[in-house]
């Protein structure tokens, strides 16, 4: 993952789905950044030919593609994300048909809960042929550049939520966690003690993200604008672990402010699972407390 390859194209955005909430988020982003056209390209759905949202103040029709074959030739070649909105059994296979016809991606984001972790192993396999900068999730609200990309839910899904996070202006401070809601937060949490992103990565809940959190932290320690990393783990999985050996070979040297929720967990004659399906210990090593 790359940030400043990311940062210097300008982001055109498919979406396989609809989900009106997250798409209008980006475009209220879009807006808001200054931008001057949408990012939005199209929608990958059924029953209609287009959808009406706003870019600002005017209303706005995005085109509706009831399948990838009816999607323009200059519309696949300008598309460098997708965001995929389906459910988690539809997951896999609507993203392997649309990366066979976009050949200029660089990544896209799951926002479905339920795939399948064979499933999602194979998303894995697909963003490392194709050579993407990311796929965020399964399960994920996305990845964001202040000014830049909003891809998915992450940031808040109306105006005024993306105005109080600050995140249409870019600054030092990475943001990364498995849980959504956390990520949002600490956003918001990052904003109030006056500071801004530098960009903000939600791998998603389940328990193998396409996008690792060791590979987020690389990316951090290799963008220049990024100061410092803010980083919310949890029980369970030893992503925790892998940080500290990169730090002990040196590979990352920026300052973290980490915090590791669930000890509480240890008052439990069995450890539970505390919302995500990595969230749970299964060994000591994955408790919070040891972490």
């Amino acid at each position: 993952m790359n940030i400043e390859t990311i940062r210097s194209k300008d982001p055109k955005i498919v979406t396989i789905g609809s989900h009106h909430p997250i798409i209008q988020s980006i475009l209220d982003f879009d807006f808001l950044s200054g931008k001057s056209t949408p990012s939005i390209l199209g929608i990958i759905a059924t029953g209609r030919k287009f959808e009406r949202y706003f870019f600002g103040n005017k209303e706005i029709f995005i085109p509706v593609f009831n399948s990838l074959d009816a999607i323009p030739e200059d519309t696949r070649n300008t598309a460098l994300y997708f965001l995929n909105l389906s459910s988690g059994r539809r997951t896999l296979p609507s993203t392997r048909e649309f990366v066979k016809k976009f050949p200029n991606l660089l990544g896209g984001s799951v926002f479905a809960e339920d795939v399948p972790e064979e499933h999602a192993l194979e998303l894995k396999k697909i963003a490392k042929e194709n050579n993407f900068e990311f796929i965020s999730g399964p399960a994920s609200v996305g990845v964001l550049l202040p000014g830049v990309l909003k891809l998915g839910a992450i940031g808040g899904t109306q105006a005024n939520q993306l105005i109080g996070a600050d995140a249409m202006d870019s600054g030092s401070v990475a943001v990364f966690s498995a849980s959504g809601g956390m990520v949002n937060e600490i956003i918001n949490l990052v904003a109030s003690s006056g500071f801004s992103l530098s960009f903000a990565v939600h791998f998603g809940g389940d328990r193998f993200p396409v996008l690792s959190p060791s590979e987020a932290l690389l990316a951090a320690e290799e963008d220049p604008e990024t100061k410092a990393i803010v980083y919310y783990g949890e029980l369970g999985g030893y992503d925790e672990y892998e940080f500290v050996d990169l730090i002990n070979q040196g590979k990352v040297t920026k300052p973290i402010v980490c915090y590791i929720a669930g000890v509480v967990s240890d008052l439990f004659e069995e450890a539970p699972q505390f919302g995500h399906a990595k969230a749970m210990a299964g060994s000591k090593n994955e408790g919070a407390r040891e972490k």
